[in-house]
């Protein structure tokens, strides 16, 4: 097999090269090494073979976290992906699941944990890092709003006005209003909050097109 390491840090493509050629001695052929999301999108679009994929969502390039990751699932269906993150956000590792990943570790618990990711999902499982609460993400109250409560949200943190969201989504300015506060009601927020540093801060920052 052929396992790439996609991440801008050279230390750890180092590093996980060569505890990947330890690990599997006698399985594995190769360990290839992108730097940022261009070349990987590149290098996966090409012939060149891939069987498993440990892959930082934070690069230099065009696209990072999430998004990165769903053209990574179009462009090889099929593809394990570990993903291996400096960001430890729970909402993150559940959309990262939710995206296609078959793996979600943070950086902070050391390349041992990566690897052990590698061995469960060549196993064919599902690994979540053990400093991840996988349920709080689940117990969020951002899975508690309608879709139109969340647009509005994900609206107002991209910099839009209440009267230009109406106008945009041919809904009443009473409607959007009430779709804002509904929202903050259920997330515990009030309207000074900065919403943008929030769904940062939750790992929903790619919602707004920010990493």
């Amino acid at each position: 097999m052929r396992i790439l390491v996609a991440d801008d840090h050279p230390i750890i493509c180092v590093a996980l090269g060569e505890m990947l050629r330890v690990a599997f001695p006698s399985t594995l052929e190769g360990v290839d090494t992108v730097v940022d999301s261009d070349a990987l999108l590149a290098h996966l679009a090409s012939d060149a073979a891939c069987d498993l994929i440990v892959l930082d969502l934070f690069m230099p390039g065009a696209v990072g976290s999430i998004p990165l990751l769903e053209r990574v699932v179009a462009l090889r269906p099929g593809l394990r992906v570990v993903t291996y993150s400096g960001a430890n956000q729970p909402m993150l590792a559940q959309q990262a699941l939710s995206a296609g990943a078959k793996a979600f570790v943070s950086k902070a618990s050391g390349p041992e944990i990566a690897l052990q990711a590698v061995r469960a999902v060549l196993a064919g499982q599902v690994f979540i890092d053990p400093r991840i609460d996988l349920d709080a993400a689940r117990k969020h109250p951002w899975h508690t709003l309608t879709p139109g409560e969340r647009g509005v949200i994900v609206a107002l943190a991209s910099g839009h006005h209440l009267h230009g969201i109406a106008l945009d989504s041919d809904r009443s300015y009473k409607t959007v209003t009430a779709h804002k506060y509904n929202a903050l009601r259920k997330l515990q927020l009030d309207s000074k909050t900065d919403l943008k540093h929030y769904l940062s801060q939750i790992g929903l920052g790619y919602l707004l097109g920010s990493y």
